[in-house]
């Protein structure tokens, strides 16, 4: 089973930085492969950067995938919730 780090790593040997809240991040156990595999097609220009997380209430939560540079102009890619109140739902997960 993949594990979170493993996927930070994999961005990392890319030069990228994977910055998730530690909300999401939490939320994420158990599904990091599909996780993965949507950050990869993303990152491929595969899809429209969407990620639907599935929470334990039930339901699902909107993730979106997208890509910046750090004042420094280093490559980070950000996982954020699309609803204004989506990170308050995952952390009550």
């Amino acid at each position: 089973m993949l594990s979170f780090e493993s996927v930070e790593e994999a961005c990392e040997s890319k030069s990228i930085t994977l910055v998730v809240h530690p909300a999401i991040r939490r939320a994420l156990k158990g599904y990091e492969e599909s996780f993965f595999i949507g950050l990869r097609c993303f990152l491929k220009g595969e899809s429209d950067g969407l990620y639907f997380l599935p929470l334990g209430s039930g339901g699902y939560e909107r993730l979106r995938f997208s890509q910046r540079r750090s004042s420094g102009g280093h490559p980070i890619v950000r996982v954020d919730p699309i609803a204004a109140e989506g990170l308050q739902r995952i952390k009550r997960t």
